[in-house]
């Protein structure tokens, strides 16, 4: 059911599961199993168009995205439960107006919003303004991106050193596992870059301008998670191409070792062959052709050898 934390003529802050009378600051909280009643609650503080509101419930099939109205705006962030392997998206509807929030979860609940409405009920804070009361949501939805993207760091890590040090084994499993979390964490990140960026502009009246530092805070955090993404999914492609690259000089060294052993036996292989032919042979009887044909072999093996040496074949 919908909860309410709002602010008293007493400057109070006080929280209710029924829409109060009346209260300076207001904010609503619509759990996952009332969805369908986002619509009825909005337009109890503006005029919310339908396609507003119809858009926040079809967000699941959407990237984030923000729309400016006359009394509010409306945008939609993409939250998650789990970890890294086994996430599942969920989004957060979020309508801000000049006395109110109102947050509606898609999906499933959000930890995010159960953080801060546990942060400002406890402190009292909701006199600081629904802006601020926004912060708090958005601190922790970054917070937990922050910490997917430790993940990814620690993983890209891991994985360089290990390349470095056995380039031999095989990573690619390991390397195309963690392009695909770096793409899934750009996704949720990169589209939200706008939506951060508008909050902290002047453009958004609904943002005291005593708390626009806090938003200007949240959108410099999410670029430098955007940008550690980007960074670690170039260096996967450059890890791609040296463990492509390592893999045939490991190819190119059993190739050389095994053309070495083809060229050394390849005299005494053909001097066998040369006496083995059913051809008259002066040396067949000769008493010492045995060891004479075997000192031939050695001898070609070891010049061989000698003039492999001096090219630096064996470096």
């Amino acid at each position: 059911m919908p909860h309410y934390l709002y602010l008293t003529d007493h400057k109070s802050t006080e929280e209710s599961s029924h829409m109060p009378q009346s209260a300076d600051e207001i904010w609503a909280d619509i759990d996952e199993s009332e969805t369908q009643h986002i619509g009825a609650i909005v337009r109890h503080f503006f005029a919310a168009h339908p396609a507003t509101v119809q858009r926040i419930l079809d967000s699941a099939n959407r990237q984030p995205s923000l729309l400016v109205q006359d009394d509010a705006v409306v945008f939609v962030l993409s939250d998650y439960v789990g970890d890294l392997d086994h996430l599942s998206n969920l989004h957060l509807g979020i309508f801000l107006g000049q006395h109110f929030l109102v947050t509606a979860h898609v999906g499933g609940a959000s930890n995010v919003v159960s953080q801060a409405w546990s942060f400002i009920a406890k402190n009292r804070m909701l006199d600081e303004g629904v802006d601020f009361a926004l912060y708090e949501v958005l601190y922790h939805h970054v917070h937990r991106l922050a910490q997917l993207n430790a993940v990814v760091v620690a993983r890209f890590e891991a994985l360089h050193a290990k390349l470095l040090e056995h380039p031999y084994r095989n990573l690619a499993n390991d390397i195309v596992n963690l392009r695909k979390s770096a793409m899934r964490l750009r996704k949720m990140i990169h589209p939200e870059l706008e939506i951060f960026a508008l909050l902290k502009s002047p453009d958004v009246p609904y943002i005291d301008k005593n708390n626009r530092p806090y938003f200007d805070d949240i959108a410099a955090r999410a670029r430098e998670l955007s940008e550690d993404v980007d960074s670690i999914r170039d260096g996967l492609s450059g890890m791609v191409e040296a463990y492509t690259s390592m893999q045939s000089n490991e190819i190119n060294k059993v190739m050389k070792f095994l053309t070495i052993l083809s060229v050394l036996a390849l005299p005494a292989t053909t001097i066998a062959s040369i006496y083995g032919m059913n051809f008259y042979i002066p040396e067949i009887h000769w008493r010492y052709g045995y060891f004479y044909s075997l000192i031939v072999m050695s001898l070609v093996t070891v010049l061989l050898l000698l003039h492999m040496r001096k090219r630096d074949w064996f470096r």
